[in-house]
């Protein structure tokens, strides 16, 4: 890395793989410390528009974004959800929640839909003076480690060296594969194979971006729950339709077997058929959107918590490592959290270093670790919790359809609020300032007992499932050993 730094004031290098959400809101953080780093992004630029899908930034989210310098950026090329209604295929409505009242308003924050390739080019260009940082068509393929420092090298032969290496490259990390489970591959592949699916894929998911639709306004999110599917559509800037068809398949892929789909526009034609009938909305239904899209593309909606997030002094964050489907609307939320405790972690780092060379390797390793274990246990909560939704919202068996109505048909706004509210756990960049909590002028939450008693039977219904999910995992995995 010597190309992007000044030797005299030089004191800690980071190299970032991957040009992602979670890798550029990292960038942006160690670049308010003036901490060198470097991000290396396989592809040759940042992704063109109507590239991927829409992402929806949640409060959690959001206050890290603010504390960057980005949200006002975000507001204006993002739309504030304003509704979220919960619908079955036949058009029959569960509920509507209004999405301004809810109790997370009150630290000002709108959730919000924006599309990725936005979000990923309003983060690059905070980069004010640092763009250079950021090497395209680097791809990374091998990593050293020795006592002293990290090497990346490059496909086009070129190598950087750091203390640190963060791996940001989404689900098909090579960062993963090659420095964390490569140390011990054989085992790493037993534990998959014969412990508590841990990377698997039991849903597909066709998304596609549609021209604006009559009755589809801007700030509406709408849910389909339906047998072995269902619908996420959210309603963007100048009326932009964001949508994902998300379908149960009939055997649970696992890794090392998730081939990719063809994106072959006939075969695509096929997995939609059955569903072209089905109400998005009381008078849209899914043939509407799907022959007015602009594009579509389908993929696997992969599940993996991973057990070893740090080896050494590699480090991986993001879909790398905790990658959920859509159902919760936290993937991007959790990126920009993880990347932000980690910024904490890197100058807690930097701080003991004081300036002199950093001689205790161990120490430095005992402080991710410590990372590790506390954001693991952050994202064991989240990846639960969608787990469930998906299922949900799919009616995967009587015991989840039954749940699903429920929840949809009574507890909609708490379980919204729930999820994405700002508490104690939530992370935040903590050498930075925190952005002050206003609520949003002119407006009182105001809300009954009964609200409030439903939003601790919510919590308390999570913190059970998450419980049983965790006491089955650990009896599967005792059976198995």
């Amino acid at each position: 890395m010597e190309n992007f730094s000044d030797k005299q004031t030089r004191k800690f290098d980071v190299i970032i793989v991957g040009c992602s959400v979670a890798g550029l809101t990292l960038a942006n953080a160690l670049s308010k410390r003036k901490i060198d780093y470097v991000v290396l992004e396989s592809h040759n630029n940042l992704p063109p528009p109507l590239s991927g899908n829409a992402l929806t930034l949640l409060p959690n989210g959001l206050r890290i974004l603010s504390q960057l310098g980005v949200l006002e950026d975000i507001k204006a090329a993002s739309q504030s959800i304003s509704s979220h209604s919960t619908w079955l295929a036949n058009g029959c409505l569960l509920k509507t929640v209004n999405m301004m009242q809810l109790p997370s308003s009150r630290h000002g924050y709108d959730s919000t839909v924006i599309a990725r390739w936005d979000l990923i080019q309003i983060l690059y260009n905070s980069l004010v003076g640092d763009r250079r940082r950021v090497a395209f068509d680097k791809r990374a393929v091998q990593f050293e480690q020795s006592p002293s420092e990290v090497k990346v090298k490059c496909a086009d032969g070129s190598s950087f060296a750091g203390d640190v290496v963060v791996g940001a490259d989404g689900i098909h990390s090579v960062t993963r594969r090659k420095a964390l489970w490569n140390q011990d591959l054989s085992r790493a592949l037993v534990s998959i194979q014969n412990g508590p699916p841990r990377f698997t894929s039991e849903y597909s998911g066709i998304y596609g971006i549609s021209n604006p639709i009559p009755d589809l306004h801007p700030g509406q999110a709408h849910r389909t729950y339906g047998n072995g599917f269902s619908f996420i559509v959210n309603v963007g800037k100048r009326g932009r339709v964001y949508w994902l068809l998300s379908i149960k398949t009939s055997e649970t892929h696992q890794y090392p077997r998730l081939s990719r789909y063809t994106q072959d526009q006939t075969s695509i034609d096929k997995h939609v058929r059955p569903f072209l009938d089905t109400h998005i909305s009381g008078t849209i239904l899914f043939k509407d959107l799907y022959y007015n899209s602009k594009t579509c593309l389908h993929v696997r909606l992969e599940e993996l918590l991973c057990d070893k997030w740090v080896s050494g002094n590699i480090v991986c964050i993001g879909d790398s490592v905790h990658k959920m489907t859509p159902n919760l609307a936290q993937g991007a939320n959790c990126a920009v959290e993880s990347a932000a405790s980690l910024a904490n972690c890197l100058v807690c780092i930097l701080d003991k270093r004081q300036g002199l060379v950093f001689s205790d390797k161990c120490e430095r390793e005992a402080i991710l670790q410590s990372w590790e274990a506390s954001r693991q246990n952050r994202m064991r909560f989240f990846y639960t919790c969608s787990w469930i939704l998906a299922r949900c919202e799919s009616f995967c068996g009587i015991l989840f359809k039954g749940l699903g109505l429920y929840i949809g048909s009574f507890h909609g706004e708490q379980v919204i609020s729930y999820m994405s509210d700002i508490d104690g756990r939530t992370e935040y960049v903590n050498f930075l300032p925190e952005p002050p909590r206003v609520s949003k002028i002119g407006q009182k939450l105001e809300h009954g007992n009964l609200y409030y008693l439903n939003y601790l039977f919510v919590k308390m219904a999570f913190a059970l499932l998450d419980s049983s999910l965790r006491l089955w995992q650990f009896f599967s995995h005792k059976k198995d050993s």
